[in-house]
């Protein structure tokens, strides 16, 4: 993984910019994590390896301490989740999760929604009238309604990529403020090798 320094924005239609980033399937990103979710509030530093080519995710949450609160390993539909102690192992992501924190967490459309394009075709996105980046999407996922709000963007090794992210559907509220963008060095140098022979 390559980390740089964010420059400044690049000039692309929202058209170009999904394009370009759905070919944009191995990133990290570190940063913060919270959940609200009625009067309970939690908070974590936020780890997340994806690599969508091979269907491998590696997230970890700790506390500001370094003390590990959940880490998630999967390969295709082997997902094995660490908390508390206890090691848990399914097929379904997502029914893990739920059944582990009690609540939904769409941890595959996530890794799209979070780069700013549509999971589903029937997502609405909502773009920034001076620079065509995404200011909100809307999901109908698994008959909930998702709101995903983004700001801070920054460009990150070609990636026009937001760092502030407001996610949340009724009785949930996820907030996410990223650090670093990490984009693998293999992918940065395909993306290059196809702008040029374009």
């Amino acid at each position: 993984m390559l980390n740089k320094t964010p420059s400044e924005l690049i000039k692309q239609s929202s058209q170009q910019r999904i394009e370009q980033l759905q070919q944009l399937n191995r990133w990290q990103v570190k940063g913060k994590i919270a959940f609200y979710e009625g009067s309970n509030r939690s908070s974590a530093t936020l780890s997340w390896r994806v690599n969508e080519n091979k269907a491998q995710q590696q997230l970890n949450l700790t506390t500001y301490l370094g003390i590990n609160v959940l880490q998630l390993h999967s390969n295709a539909n082997n997902h094995k989740i660490q908390v508390d102690g206890k090691t848990y192992h399914g097929k379904d992501l997502e029914a893990l999760i739920h059944s582990i924190a009690g609540f939904p967490l769409p941890t595959q459309a996530l890794s799209f929604w979070l780069k700013g394009i549509p999971y589903q075709s029937s997502d609405d996105i909502i773009y920034q009238k001076n620079t065509e980046l995404p200011h909100s999407l809307s999901s109908l996922y698994n008959n909930e309604l998702w709101q995903v709000s983004y700001s801070n963007y920054q460009q990150f090794d070609g990636y026009n990529l937001a760092t502030k992210f407001s996610i949340k559907k009724e009785g949930l509220l996820i907030k996410i403020s990223i650090k670093d963008w990490m984009i693998s060095q293999e992918e940065t140098t395909n993306n290059r090798a196809t702008n040029i022979i374009k």
